[in-house]
């Protein structure tokens, strides 16, 4: 369970000033998705999990669903996902809460068994379904906890229905008439309870205060949990949708997958940046708060937020997206208090999230420092601006503007990442690729046809370009074609520009394998590269063997396990297989030398080397295995004619 972190001059405990909005707000909620019209019942409840009825996974019986939902629970790996429940006289369907979607409909005569379970896990009030269709070939079991209405109401409701299908009895109405009064009586009289909260896998307390800044803590806190339980619901969905898919004969969608399909949809970029700042707010209420904090301290609070952290960058695929979260900066003292108690692997997580984090405010140019930031919790608190105006991460002096760096901007709530130049828009000229061209030293820079890029340099055969993600090196000009910027039908994509937003977008499938427009764009050169290199280049003849050693594989679906097997195989030193040994396969792809000298310092460039040759022996494998499946074609076309 949670433990209050005690503070020296505040013990008492948070009260939140405004507790009759959220009551008031609870009450209308409370009326809008428990109703009883006519035949229809509705009841907002929140789907806990889904057990298929199978002996091989140990689950033989109801009780034995029973028992894995309570050891579950008991390992903090239960997370719930809203939904509205509908019993109509011939069916249970169950609906997005937001969307009012329908997500799944049981028959009544699918409905085998109906039951609750009370005060027996921290959710105190659960009903559970058994469910299975003339296509199942084994059961379901589901289990919902009843947040806002009593479990027994739900199962009087289902259970009378169930009644008067099989044996045409017309007990339902009098038990929705009952329900309908209880249901007025609850909304009338009672105070919403707060939802039973998880620990959470990064957060492990709380601070109990009066003091506001205590207050704001408390706020990030809880929303930091919830985005991470959201998280791990989201893998956990995904990975049973996989499972179930694997074992289905036709594409039709099955039973329980709308369930599962709306617990495994992924957050939204704005909500992924939306926790990346309240961690950086929470790192300066820390730092800010560190004497006055005990058990835990402000430090071991430090270390458990950098789990959510580390749990984000793997969720979007690599460091892009919170590279560019500026807001809100750091504090001086919140940098150095980061960089006093920061583990090793930590330190390697803090580093490659880059300026935006390593930096405070005050060694940022004025005109590149980001607006004031005031968050918005999800209980609806607004916390005074004026505490904020005056923190030490918006006050914090900075120098003087400096040329050709980076600045950031805001628009309606999201961060855009630009740099600034001294040519203005007007005189800007871009160019579009006709053809692939592979870089071959460090001076050259590869690209893809059709791809827009801006001209830095046009006075000789090479020209040099930059591309969308800042990288600029020299390209032959008889490749490429000028293009206005104006013209709409010149770019597939944005060019990287000081007049174009550079914005990641989350597009993934699962939280574990999605990558950010730009990271795809770099994954795909890097695969172009490698690709056209191993087909292309002849390597000279060779009149010696060579006896190659048992290699560790490493590729971009490697994971965390794997790249530190790999790291091992290499030879490199402790500290840097415990640095990077928190990456997966593609993360480590992603990183260019200067990141991993950063993180390694010398030995960077051999890890850097090294990830170069595997990524040409994965690139070469593939262009074998693609040509000769050309070869096979042309083969039977030739054959045909």
């Amino acid at each position: 369970p949670q433990h209050k972190i005690n503070m020296t001059k505040h013990p008492k405990c948070l009260i939140c000033p405004c507790l009759c909005l959220f009551l008031s707000e609870q009450r209308k909620k409370y009326s809008n998705s428990n109703v009883i019209m006519q035949e229809t019942s509705q009841y907002h409840v929140q789907h806990l999990s889904t057990f298929i009825m199978d002996k091989s996974e140990s689950i033989a019986t109801v009780d034995d669903a029973i028992k894995k939902l309570k050891l579950l629970d008991s390992k903090d790996k239960i997370w719930t996902q809203e939904m509205l429940l509908q019993v109509t006289d011939k069916s249970i369907k169950l609906l997005d809460s937001e969307t009012k979607e329908e997500l799944e409909i049981f028959p009544l005569a699918t409905v085998h068994h109906c039951q609750t379970l009370l005060n027996q896990t921290r959710y105190p009030s659960i009903l559970l379904l058994v469910c299975q269709d003339s296509e199942q070939h084994k059961p379901d079991i589901h289990f919902f906890y009843c947040d806002e209405v009593e479990a027994e109401m739900v199962h009087a409701d289902i259970d009378s229905a169930l009644g008067d299908n099989t044996c045409g009895k017309k007990m339902r109405p009098q038990t929705l008439k009952m329900n309908q009064e209880k249901m007025k009586h609850h909304r009338e009289s009672i105070i919403p309870a707060s939802e039973p909260r998880s620990p959470g896998p990064g957060v492990k307390g709380r601070v109990a205060a009066t003091d506001m800044k205590g207050q704001i803590l408390n706020c990030a806190l809880d929303d930091i949990e919830i985005f991470v339980a959201r998280l791990h619901k989201v893998a956990e969905a995904f990975a049973q949708l996989n499972q179930r898919n694997r074992s289905k004969k036709n594409k039709k969608r099955g039973p329980a997958e709308g369930m599962l399909t709306l617990r495994a949809k992924p957050p939204s970029e704005g909500e992924f940046i939306d926790c990346l700042q309240k961690l950086k707010l929470s790192f300066n209420l820390l730092a800010k708060l560190k004497k006055h904090i005990q058990n835990p301290s402000a430090a071991e609070l430090v270390h458990f937020l950098f789990g959510p952290l580390e749990l984000i960058l793997q969720s979007c695929g690599s460091p892009e997206l919170p590279r560019v979260v500026i807001s809100p900066h750091l504090s001086r003292d919140a940098v150095d208090f980061l960089r006093g108690h920061l583990t090793p692997k930590e330190m390697t997580i803090f580093e490659l999230l880059g300026d935006c984090w390593t930096r405070p405010r005050a060694d940022w140019p004025k005109d590149q420092c980001a607006p004031l930031y005031v968050p918005k919790f999800r209980n609806g608190w607004e916390p005074p601006v004026e505490l904020f105006r005056s923190s030490p991460w918006e006050t914090e002096s900075a120098g003087a503007p400096k040329k050709g760096t980076s600045c950031v901007y805001f628009l309606a709530g999201h961060v855009f990442f630009f740099r600034s130049f001294s040519t203005s828009p007007a005189s800007r000229k871009y160019a579009k690729i006709r053809y692939h061209f592979v870089a071959r030293n460090a001076n050259e820079l590869s690209v893809l046809q059709d791809e827009v890029l801006e001209v830095l340099e046009d006075d000789k055969q090479w020209w040099k370009l930059r591309n969308r993600s800042g990288q600029a090196g020299y390209v032959p000009y008889n490749i490429l074609d000028v293009v206005k910027l104006e013209d709409p039908h010149a770019f597939i994509d944005p060019p990287y520009s000081p007049g174009a937003p550079y914005s990641p977008s989350y597009r993934g499938q699962s939280p574990s394998s999605s990558l950010g427009h730009s990271q795809q764009m770099d994954k795909v050169n890097d695969e172009l590269l490698m690709l056209i290199t191993g087909n292309k280049i002849q390597q000279p003849a060779r009149n010696f063997k060579v006896v190659r050693q048992s290699a560790v594989p490493l590729t971009f679906d490697s994971n965390l396990a794997e790249v530190t097997n790999w790291l091992n195989a290499k030879g490199f030193s402790k500290p840097t297989v415990e640095r990077l040994g928190i990456l997966t396969g593609a993360q480590l792809f992603s990183l260019n030398k200067d990141n991993l000298k950063a993180v390694c310092g010398d030995e960077g460039s051999r890890v850097y080397s090294q990830i170069t040759v595997q990524k040409s022996q994965l690139e070469k494998s593939r262009g074998d295995s693609e040509l000769q499946e050309i070869l096979i074609k042309q083969q039977e076309k030739i054959a045909s004619t």
